[in-house]
């Protein structure tokens, strides 16, 4: 009977660790092929760190929206950015709630400050990750299209966003270097 519980328990355990990751990365994906695409305007970005691995590093506009609820926010505390498009369809911060909402479309944020009812708040997507052989000309095109010509398709669902695509010049970053790089 001892043998019996210790296998099973075994067994119990074995399943978690195997279910555990498995779901880590489906949650992910999920959102990836499920989530709504929002496009963000990329904003100038800080200097590239070797050490973080190879990815670019994305900073993005707008990062604040009026504040919906009537709470006191501090510096780091988790908040709720309710995410809309403009009329040329590039996502913008419509409000900042203490709340997660129910009905629409949603990330979790830090806030960084608040001035005069709007927030301005810490996104939690930043990173572009990319094969090893492209970085150095994708950098070099990010940084020479920033702020005008790139924007990031970012996929939000359930308060989760994953970076989805970086364009540059209305092209994804992969066509663009490889018609730059023809030139």
């Amino acid at each position: 009977m001892k043998n019996s519980r210790r296998f099973w328990f075994f067994i119990a355990v074995a399943i978690f660790q195997l279910a555990a990751p498995l779901y880590v990365a489906w949650h992910w994906e999920n959102v990836l092929t499920t989530g709504q695409r929002f496009f963000w305007t990329t904003a100038p970005l800080d200097p590239y760190d070797p050490f973080q691995g190879r990815y670019i590093d994305l900073q993005f506009t707008p990062t604040a929206g009026p504040v919906l609820t009537p709470e006191k926010f501090t510096y780091g505390q988790t908040a709720y950015a309710i995410i809309g498009q403009d009329s040329e369809g590039r996502a913008v911060i419509r409000g900042i709630s203490s709340r997660p909402p129910t009905i629409t479309n949603y990330v979790k944020v830090k806030i960084n400050y608040v001035d005069n009812g709007i927030a301005n708040v810490q996104l939690p997507f930043t990173r572009y990750y990319l094969p090893e052989e492209a970085a150095p000309a994708a950098e070099s095109a990010y940084r020479e299209n920033v702020g005008s010509k790139a924007v990031a398709a970012v996929r939000i669902k359930d308060g989760y966003a994953v970076v989805e695509e970086l364009f540059i010049d209305g092209q994804p970053l992969a066509d663009y270097l490889r018609q730059n790089l023809s030139k």
